[in-house]
């Protein structure tokens, strides 16, 4: 039995998530705590430097994280004098290897018709990323999505087309928060009153797939993504979801829609539809959190055993 130490920042992970714990410790991993552990592990290259400091060589430690933000290292074993070996498993180096993760069970009926729209408003839900501190290159290529999309709801919210929902926005401009404590139910409540969500996600990088495309198709939005660098036309075809990367700014994306007819939008959405019900039988069969967990579980014994 492997012991391991889990630090913070690691919720809604394997290491925090009822099951999945109880799947750690049928494979031979057990939690419990740190002067116990053979190995620590936290979120974040910051949170685990005190236990390295701590412990030095006696114990080993992983920095596990499926947030691209919460570490930026491209390798899985950085190399830093005068620490231990500092073992990384994250967006960058496996964490996710296909784009299934967040994908619903349920599959979704195409649409027969559809009458028209209501308005051509955007809803977009996400929190205020205006600082420079959100810029984040890699060899050359910005893998930032979060300022691009705060610009991108900015420019149609002048324009009265785009609806905000999220926190720390500038007075004025959001109708109300969106990650609220009961956040799973009022997302699907507010995506259920448009036609079209701006969808990015936060970072651009392959397989980081989040529930983002998804919500917005289960509830009948057609998603405004941005597919370049992505790996989402893996299971996404051309022509269903608005693609940003086709479009040469923001208005060029606000006037194509205002041009769109009933009868694109009902072939764009049920592309999407097809690759929604798609996806939901790939995740029965690959099962990816389960397959997260099967990884998770070869790290750890590379780490403690090797």
């Amino acid at each position: 039995m492997i012991k391991v130490f889990v630090g913070k920042a690691l919720e809604y992970t394997p290491f925090t998530i009822r099951w999945q714990i109880e799947e750690l410790a049928q494979q031979g991993i057990e939690i419990t705590e740190a002067s116990k552990a053979d190995l620590i592990i936290s979120g974040t290259f910051k949170r685990i430097l005190p236990f390295v400091l701590r412990y030095g060589t006696r114990k080993r430690y992983l920095v596990w994280t499926a947030e691209p933000r919460y570490d930026t290292h491209f390798t899985s074993k950085p190399k830093y004098l005068f620490l231990p070996q500092i073992h990384i498993m994250n967006v960058y180096t496996g964490t996710y290897t296909n784009n299934y993760i967040w994908v619903p069970d349920q599959p979704l009926e195409p649409l027969q018709e559809f009458s028209g729209f209501k308005n051509k408003k955007i809803v977009a839900l996400m929190t205020y990323k205006g600082a420079d501190r959100w810029q984040f290159e890699h060899q050359g290529v910005n893998l930032d999505l979060a300022r691009l999309r705060t610009e991108i709801a900015l420019a149609g919210h002048k324009r009265g087309l785009v609806d905000i929902y999220g926190r720390n926005w500038p007075q004025g401009i959001n109708i109300s928060e969106s990650r609220d404590k009961d956040w799973r139910l009022s997302k699907p409540a507010i995506l259920h009153q448009y036609h079209f969500n701006l969808a990015f996600e936060n970072t651009i990088w392959p397989y980081y797939c989040t529930e983002k495309i998804w919500d917005a198709v289960q509830e009948g939005c057609l998603p405004i993504y941005y597919g370049k660098g992505s790996t989402i036309y893996e299971d996404f075809p051309r022509d269903s979801f608005l693609d940003y990367c086709e479009f040469q700014n923001a208005d060029a994306l606000f006037d194509y829609i205002q041009r769109m007819t009933p009868e694109e939008y009902l072939e764009r959405m049920n592309r999407c539809i097809q690759a929604f019900n798609q996806a939901v039988e790939k995740r029965q069969k690959i099962r990816p959190q389960h397959d997260l967990i099967d990884r998770t579980v070869q790290k750890i014994q590379s780490i403690v055993f090797n």
